[in-house]
């Protein structure tokens, strides 16, 4: 990457960020009453989601959503996909296409002033590092799944670092899902990566995002000795369309 487009990409970033911000600040009004209102969460949600399709537009970018199948919105699924940029947030929102949703990532996330508002109140933040905030976590899960709540989770935990390729899947979504007996939707970024790239600063390249939905894995009749099989058939599926798009940009296979 030449000096002059690495420059370009950094205030391509700083303006996405500036129109990160005044979004969120003129919508905040409204988020903060519906977040503040269990029974106003779906409005929450509604909101949310205008938000995230509005920043591809402002950003002078956009999306195509590759579905295998049709998505029966009137289910619960867990939502499992790559995880390498901050795309990927507004994107899991909008693959969902109107359903309830939470999300179901780190609890550092709480702690961000005003943006955090979502892990405070909607969302389920996790302290991997507490054995009882974890098990806490993972009892809200399967009470969000019981309310009628679909669940995104990124199983690698946190952003690649090693993008196209993943990190290994952590175990957690696929037990919840095992233990409700809620379907498994496989997602792939395909471009998140490189349109979005954190390397100390941020860089960013305007253009389109595509998003493959594959077909929801059933559990219905699966034990939690499934779970590291299910685990691994969704990063063998998430996997294959990585390589099958950026082959040469794998170093080493898991």
């Amino acid at each position: 990457m030449s000096v002059i487009s690495k420059y370009l990409r950094r205030g391509a970033a700083w303006c996405g960020v500036v129109v990160f911000g005044l979004t969120f600040l003129i919508l905040y009004p409204f988020l903060y009453i519906t977040l503040h209102n269990q029974s106003l969460h779906p409005w929450a949600n509604k909101l949310r989601l205008f938000w995230a399709k509005i920043l591809f537009p402002l950003t002078a970018s956009s999306y195509k959503l590759f579905y295998e199948v049709p998505l029966d919105v009137t289910k619960q699924y867990v939502v499992c996909s790559n995880h390498t940029s901050m795309i990927d947030i507004p994107l899991s929102a909008i693959l969902l296409n109107g359903a309830n949703f939470k999300f179901m990532a780190k609890h550092q996330l709480a702690d961000i002033p005003v943006f955090g508002i979502f892990f405070r109140t909607l969302d389920i933040p996790v302290n991997r590092d507490s054995k009882i905030a974890s098990f806490r976590a993972y009892k809200q899960a399967l009470e969000a799944l019981d309310q009628g709540y679909s669940l995104i989770i990124y199983p690698e935990g946190t952003t690649s670092d090693i993008a196209p390729q993943m990190l290994e899947f952590k175990n957690g979504p696929f037990k919840i899902a095992i233990d409700k007996q809620v379907p498994v939707i496989p997602v792939t970024f395909l471009d998140n990566w490189h349109m979005f790239l954190y390397d100390g600063s941020m860089l960013f390249r305007p253009g389109r995002a595509r998003v493959i939905i594959h077909e929801p894995i059933e559990t219905i009749g699966l034990t939690q000795a499934d779970a590291d099989s299910l685990r691994d058939r969704v990063y063998n599926i998430i996997d294959n369309d990585l390589k099958n798009e950026y082959g040469s940009k794998f170093i080493f296979s898991r």
